[in-house]
């Protein structure tokens, strides 16, 4: 009985040194170096690639920013958003600066008559891209010593409302924790907006491009699908910063003005979803001046401290 016991003990404290050593190398890593990947595809698009930086010194604790640019849909690039990238870096973040597919805009300005087409690529599949970055970046975080957890977004303009789409959505399963949403648009369902049945054709077209469906009462569901207004659940409740710009103008798409945003932050009071609405005096949309375009990441990265845990 004595040999008997004592082999039983030998073999539990191997297998607890064991299970300490591996999780000990599954819970902490540490990388000096800091690295920037370029370019990298996270799908077979070419279109669906993303710029990579990495801080030196960072553990497998750090958080990540995925940052998504803005363009009204049809358009934009993360060059554009390159220094914000390297400055939320500069911040203790992991930072993937993404692409994505583009709605086709081919003959939207073809004024007075726009071309009538289906696009091949809508706005719930840019959500869909969303989601690919966000898994491949889970996918990585050992390779690049990050937090596989401690996951934001952060999107301005149309990469807002695909931030918060994606945020609210079934793809985001306990994956992100917070988002920021810089300037993007709440309300999509256009019959809201008064005299909508004669907005100017390339309105029209835009928003058939956007879903598939004509602008038409009938057809607000559809539209409401891609509104974050309407498109919040209780269900998800992430963490989510609205940044208004006082002077919000976004050619292309109804005026998102600062009772939209009011009326969000209140549906999102009423889900019981955290959320802060905070206010750029003198902004413009895209936040042109660099002192308001370093306020809103800031902001974000007050945000974000705050809320990935």
């Amino acid at each position: 009985m004595k040999g008997i016991s004592k082999v039983i003990g030998l073999g539990f404290m191997v297998l607890m040194l064991f299970a300490c050593d591996k999780a000990e190398e599954v819970s902490y890593q540490t990388k000096t170096e800091a690295e920037i990947i370029l370019d990298l595809s996270y799908g077979t698009d070419p279109k669906q690639v993303m710029d990579v930086y990495l801080p030196p010194n960072r553990t497998s604790n750090m958080a990540t920013i995925i940052l998504i640019h803005g363009g009204s849909f049809i358009g934009g690039d993360k060059s554009q958003y390159t220094n914000a990238a390297k400055y939320l870096a500069s911040s203790g973040f992991a930072v993937l600066n993404v692409n994505y597919r583009l709605v086709d805009a081919t003959g939207v300005y073809n004024l007075p008559n726009p071309v009538h087409k289906e696009s091949a690529v809508k706005l719930k599949d840019q959500v869909a891209d969303v989601s690919a970055a966000v898994d491949f970046a889970i996918a990585h975080a050992k390779q690049w010593v990050i937090s596989g957890s401690r996951l934001s977004i952060a999107g301005h303009s149309a990469g807002g409302t695909l931030g918060l789409l994606y945020a609210y959505g079934d793809k985001n399963a306990n994956k992100v924790k917070a988002v920021s949403n810089l300037a993007g648009a709440l309300d999509l369902v256009f019959t809201n907006f008064s005299g909508w049945q004669v907005f100017p054709s390339y309105i029209v077209e835009g928003g058939y491009r956007f879903t598939g469906f004509e602008i038409s009462l009938a057809n607000e569901t559809a539209y409401k699908e891609i509104s974050p207004l309407y498109f919040a659940n209780e269900n998800k409740r992430v963490p989510t910063l609205n940044v208004f710009p006082q002077n919000n103008i976004v050619e292309g798409l109804p005026l998102q003005d600062k009772a939209i945003y009011d009326k969000f932050t209140d549906r999102l009071h009423v889900l019981k979803v955290p959320n802060e609405l905070y206010y750029v005096k003198g902004a413009d949309h895209a936040f042109s001046k660099s002192i308001h375009m370093q306020e809103v990441l800031d902001k974000s990265v007050s945000f974000f401290n705050e809320n990935l845990y």
